[in-house]
């Protein structure tokens, strides 16, 4: 009797555990097109910033809390392996801020173009410059 309660108590957990992983990884993916943006910059200030002091930029910026409204100039956009649009900012500095979309976000955007736009920092990478992530055009 008491080995029938354990296996119904494992099998329960097993099924509440694959009811919530389901869920999780079909949940709707958000940006932040409704987010009020903490800072309002254009795009070189931003990788000033983390040129000039990456650890400073890191705890100012890089936080899933605090919202960018960045502003620049498209240099390129194309579709990654992960279906994500992805704009890149063109900057007077040696590195651009490269900004992840979810798929279809950033279809009208142009080379040459001025965007305004909002998202999530996530840091410095050396090949990509400053990453932003969750990112929505800013009409």
């Amino acid at each position: 009797m008491k080995k029938k309660t354990i296996l119904i108590v494992i099998l329960a957990l097993i099924v509440i555990g694959g009811v919530v992983a389901y869920y999780l990884w079909n949940k709707p993916k958000t940006n932040a097109a409704d987010v009020k943006p903490n800072y309002v910059l254009p795009a070189d200030s931003l990788v000033s910033a983390f040129l000039n002091n990456e650890e400073a930029a890191n705890a100012k910026y890089v936080k899933d809390s605090v919202a960018l409204e960045i502003e620049g100039i498209v240099d390129t956009t194309y579709i990654n392996e992960g279906n994500e649009a992805v704009v890149v900012l063109k900057t007077a500095l040696e590195s651009p801020v490269t900004c992840y979309f979810i798929a279809g976000e950033a279809s009208n955007t142009k080379k040459g173009e001025k965007i305004h736009m909002k998202g999530y920092c996530n840091g410095y990478m050396m090949l990509d410059g400053v990453q932003m992530s969750k990112c929505a055009v800013v009409k």
